[in-house]
């Protein structure tokens, strides 16, 4: 090998070469060093540092009587470092065994980069073995392991600025999203920014509600009672209360039947829904903490679930009140059943006892009187009077016909075209082709 130059071969016989030279620049000192870190560990000889501050860099093979030396100064009037002199002819026998004193945590972590920034899963005994096949270096494993969280740390920096950047990335997901939706809204309706300024958050955002939805945005059960009082709002109060009574009569026999029918734990409705996050949570990795804490891993993200608590740190269980996907994950993991982890509300026998209670019924309007006026049989005659309130007719017609409690119970007749013989219109509103 001459004077001037030195030849690396890599030890996985790859033919890669590097070349040393005089005149040869680097950009800084630490550049350079890794440079002779990297032909040491490839030519299997010690390196020992003899001198390396701010403006030069000498370094010479370990091995006493070895000519092996280098000199590296900083470049005038730039950042650049070069070679000034260079003996590159060893006599030494070199590194015997597989343990080289240069192979360091940093040359580990500089090795494997490309591979962790592919392979985030890239396990240390993993980089044992290949560090091992390419270079012919023997690392221990915590070496291995600690040049895999320097490495990572490179990439996507450590974790100390990961939690100091955490209060700044929470505002801006927040901000963005919350004004991802806003302007969704404002697409719709320009009116909508009024109406956030009048009603609180608690009102209309779900991350602010002070109670539990279970899933639910509006109340079916008002909207319902809402159209049986328009279906009868013009009666007397009396025959009001009537009409719903049996409105209500008939909907709780005919849940009250339903449930019995069910032979699962949980609602169809929910046993829908218990189902797709069991099929969902085949694909996730489910790490063991304790007896009730888990963490659920997947390609997206973290999930940390309490089984005990009831709690998945993406919050879709306390918010629906049913195991989410990674709740499943770790039920399933230590055999537990996810069904017996939804609410009570949930279940076939909460359904069954809120249609069990039983609506009586009244009867006849002439018993009342005779009841009212201490007839045999009756009650006490009342000794007060309940009075309608005050109202008055507005001027014009009435907007809607008055409906008689007789009509209710006649069946509404259906219309047939003569034409087409279509239900649900006549034959002059009829639009299909002659």
């Amino acid at each position: 090998m001459a004077d001037h130059a030195l030849v690396v071969a890599d030890t996985s016989h790859a033919l890669i070469e590097q070349t040393l030279v005089i005149g040869q620049e680097f950009p800084d000192v630490e550049t350079c060093r890794r440079t002779l870190k990297d032909i040491a560990i490839a030519l299997h000889f010690d390196l020992r540092i003899v001198k390396s501050d701010r403006s030069r860099f000498i370094a010479k093979c370990s091995k006493e009587g070895c000519p092996w030396r280098v000199h590296v100064a900083k470049c005038p009037g730039v950042p650049t470092f070069s070679v000034r002199t260079l003996h590159g002819e060893h006599t030494c026998e070199g590194v015997r065994n597989l343990h080289h004193q240069q192979a360091s945590v940093g040359w580990v972590a500089r090795s494997v980069e490309a591979r962790v920034r592919d392979n985030p899963q890239y396990k240390p005994k993993e980089i044992l073995q290949d560090i091992r096949d390419q270079h012919g270096v023997a690392v221990s494993y915590m070496q291995a392991w600690r040049g895999k969280e320097r490495s990572m740390a490179a990439l996507h920096g450590t974790f100390e600025e990961g939690y100091r950047l955490l209060p700044a990335y929470f505002y801006a997901l927040t901000a963005v999203e919350f004004e991802s939706k806003i302007a969704e809204m404002v697409e719709i309706s320009q009116e909508v920014i009024q109406w956030f300024q009048l009603f609180p958050p608690q009102l209309w955002a779900v991350a602010y509600f002070e109670g539990v939805r279970y899933g639910h945005f509006t109340l079916g059960v008002t909207e319902l009672l809402y159209n049986w009082s328009l279906e009868c709002h013009e009666l007397p109060i009396v025959q009001m209360m009537e009409h719903i009574r049996h409105q209500l009569m008939s909907w709780f026999d005919s849940r009250r039947e339903m449930g019995m029918r069910w032979t699962s734990i949980l609602v169809p409705s929910a046993e829908k829904r218990i189902l797709e996050a069991i099929a969902d949570a085949r694909c996730y990795q489910v790490l063991r903490a304790n007896e009730v804490e888990f963490e659920i891993v997947s390609t997206e993200r973290t999930n940390i679930v309490d089984i005990r608590s009831r709690v998945c740190s993406c919050r879709r269980w306390q918010l629906y009140g049913l195991p989410c996907a990674h709740a499943a994950a770790a039920l399933i993991s230590c055999g537990q059943n996810a069904h017996l982890f939804a609410e009570h509300c949930f279940t076939v026998a909460s359904y069954r006892e809120t249609y069990s209670q039983m609506i009586n019924p009244i009867p006849d309007k002439s018993i009342w009187k005779e009841q009212g006026e201490g007839a045999e049989g009756g009650g006490a005659k009342l000794d007060f009077t309940i009075r309608p309130p005050k109202t008055r007719r507005p001027p014009g017609r009435p907007k809607k016909k008055v409906l008689r409690v007789e009509n209710l119970k006649r069946p509404k007749r259906v219309v047939q075209c003569g034409r087409c013989h279509l239900l649900g219109h006549s034959q002059k509103k009829c639009t299909m082709p002659i």
